[in-house]
């Protein structure tokens, strides 16, 4: 299977850029007796996005994942802005692949964002204009999960769904794209994600 993959797709907020998220993450986790997996579902999910996109003020993103999460009454809103202000957003382990990953493969971004927010990232991260392409869901008209924007990507990438794999650290999303049946990796961390890689494609 290895020597039919040419394009890999990653999800970005989580997998190549993010915040610290295993602060806030654990500090939720810990406040609402929610499993840690489960909290990062929610917390820097479909809520986080529209946070960034700036499509909705840190206050009404508490409040968002505060009524998806169990408990989610205990969540101080000043507290949790106390903790994201010493989180900055910067670049993931997983981007240091990216360079080894270009000499053999597609590499292309699947986001739920718009195309000034990518404008805006591509003016600090610079790996952003080294990949392939960017997909945003402004672009494909659907968010993930919607299968309209892995369709869309696919068609864009000029590739096909024996050929793919598809990084999100949404497992939500990654039951989308493996509907499909697009080879699909939950991301969880950096050293379970090299393991993936290099075990079963031997792409690094």
């Amino acid at each position: 299977m290895q020597n039919k993959i040419n394009t890999i797709f990653f999800d970005l907020f989580g997998v190549l850029l993010g915040i610290d998220q295993s602060v806030v993450i654990q500090y939720l986790s810990k406040l609402t007796d929610a499993p840690y997996l489960d909290t990062r579902e929610i917390a820097m999910g479909e809520p986080f996005m529209r946070l960034e996109r700036g499509e909705v003020t840190f206050t009404r993103y508490v409040e968002n994942i505060s009524s998806a999460m169990p408990n989610g009454a205990r969540i101080d809103a000043d507290n949790l802005r106390e903790i994201w202000k010493n989180s900055k957003v910067g670049e993931m382990p997983a981007v240091s692949l990216l360079d080894d990953l270009l000499n053999n493969f597609q590499i292309w971004v699947i986001s739920n964002t718009t195309e000034s927010h990518i404008k805006s990232l591509q003016s600090k991260f610079t790996f952003l204009s080294q990949i392939n392409g960017i997909i945003t869901s402004e672009e494909a008209g659907a968010h993930k999960p919607n299968a309209k924007i892995f369709q869309y990507a696919l068609a864009e990438a000029g590739t096909d769904i024996s050929a793919s794999i598809f990084i999100d650290d949404s497992l939500t999303n990654i039951k989308s794209a493996e509907n499909l049946g697009i080879v699909s990796y939950h991301y969880t961390g950096f050293e379970e994600l090299m393991d993936f890689l290099s075990n079963h494609y031997s792409l690094v």
